[in-house]
């Protein structure tokens, strides 16, 4: 929460010192001036909601998935069994992992040892 707050607010920030720039940065030929309430307030909310939009379409998107605590079985998109064991904190800690060829069959199976993952079963 406070992160998105503290995107907002410098967001507004920068949007407000573009309002202050951009209307005196069009008149070329006219000395600098402060705008008035209501050019400040359009151009002030005019840019913090082109920021805001280009902010959120360039935010990188999480995929990772956050496991919760406990035990657990995870399956592929074919419905075969992936992993299967105690997980903690998103990482698997005890169990096996199923370990499958491009064309779906078994290969092997690994075994989960305090995190480690170690010889086949």
């Amino acid at each position: 929460m406070k992160k998105y707050l503290t995107e907002s607010l410098i967001t507004l920030a920068i949007s407000m010192l573009v309002a202050f720039i951009m209307p005196n940065f069009l008149k070329f030929d006219k000395p600098i001036e402060f705008p008035t309430i209501t050019d400040f307030t359009i151009w002030t909310l005019g840019s913090f909601i082109l920021f805001s939009v280009f902010l959120h379409i360039n935010k990188p998107v999480d995929n990772s998935t956050k496991i919760p605590d406990g035990f657990h079985e995870l399956f592929n998109e074919e419905n075969k069994i992936t992993k299967k064991g105690m997980f903690h904190a998103g990482e698997q800690i005890n169990g096996t992992k199923h370990v499958y060829k491009k064309d779906g069959t078994l290969s092997h199976i690994e075994k989960c040892t305090n995190g480690a993952y170690s010889k086949d079963i």
